[in-house]
């Protein structure tokens, strides 16, 4: 009689049916790239925004979130929804220093509030000059810049950024004094190089690839680099810098556990795939995709040692 009693309401429209959540995902994915167009993030992006096609059930879509060396685009994804549609690219050493060195007092994110999803790429470091340039050998750079302290005009991505320590390393261990020229993203700093702008570059080994008539003097791998195996290493040449750039991606924190769970097994599929490694070597990344949790030791242990180095060369108070 029951039975017979709601089914009779539901055939009256009398008796609302609670609407089964929409199975995950349901709409285009987010993901926010926090420099500027044409750069190593924004070239690691879109090769996921384009093999993610037939791996991902919904389309990921790029957004660019650019400024302050990145702080603008990573304190807008720990301010994002936490659903599992945004997530972000993240760099190192850049998502560990900006909290470490920025003014007391001012707002920002702090690096534990970044959710790690994967690593994705590994980038070493580069120092670029023009090819017709003066400078033949990092030795010749160097030398020029101790008798001219100030005078050679380096580009980097922004303050308080992975090239920013890059440049801080070189100074305090050769002794020489460089005076930095900020850029948003390599996509300003390329052009700023290239025009005569600036003198060098000091960035990512992916931003040298994608450049014409430019020399590599030093680069910061532990040996002579895969994809530019014609730059020697600062090691070989006497000193001893390693320097290089981990991209990976992470989420605002508490997602939904189905959510995570499908992102991190979709992208372990996607850079799985053979042709996606080749399309990132091209561009002059090294594909080394790590989990969450193994990506997210990657960012401790990043954090410890750039808080080593910076208390050695004084750059804590």
């Amino acid at each position: 009689m029951k039975s017979l009693f709601l089914s009779s309401l539901l055939a009256l429209g009398l008796l609302a049916v609670p609407a089964q959540a929409a199975e995950y995902p349901a709409k285009p994915i987010t993901l926010m790239t926090a420099f500027n167009a044409g750069g190593g993030s924004d070239v690691s992006h879109r090769l996921l925004e384009k093999f993610a096609k037939g791996v991902f059930d919904q389309p990921i879509v790029v957004t660019y979130k650019a400024g302050a060396g990145g702080e603008i685009g990573w304190t807008w994804l720990v301010g994002a929804k936490a659903d599992g549609y945004t997530i972000g690219g993240v760099d190192l050493p850049h998502i560990v220093l900006q909290p470490m060195l920025r003014p007391e007092g001012q707002p920002g994110y702090k690096t534990e509030q970044l959710s790690p999803l994967c690593g994705l790429v590994y980038d070493a470091d580069v120092v670029m000059v023009p090819e017709d340039g003066p400078y033949k050998t990092f030795k010749d750079l160097i030398e020029y810049a101790k008798a001219n302290p100030g005078k050679v005009k380096v580009a980097t991505v922004g303050k308080l950024t992975g090239d920013h320590l890059f440049l801080m390393q070189i100074e305090k261990l050769t002794g020489a004094q460089f005076t930095q020229v900020p850029y948003s993203g390599s996509g300003k700093a390329i052009p700023a190089l290239l025009s005569g702008e600036v003198d060098a570059y000091f960035g990512s080994g992916s931003s040298f690839l994608r450049m014409e008539k430019t020399r590599g003097l030093a680069i910061g791998s532990k040996e002579r680099y895969e994809l530019c195996p014609d730059v020697p290493t600062f090691i070989e040449q006497g000193y001893a810098i390693e320097s290089g750039k981990y991209r990976g991606l992470a989420t605002p924190q508490n997602i939904p556990a189905e959510a995570r769970q499908y992102l991190e097994t979709k992208f372990a599929e996607l850079c799985a795939n053979p042709e996606y490694q080749k399309a990132v070597k091209s561009s002059g990344l090294m594909p080394q995709f790590q989990t969450g949790k193994a990506f997210g030791e990657i960012i401790r242990t990043e954090g410890e040692q750039a808080k080593k180095i910076l208390e050695a060369y004084g750059l804590l108070k």
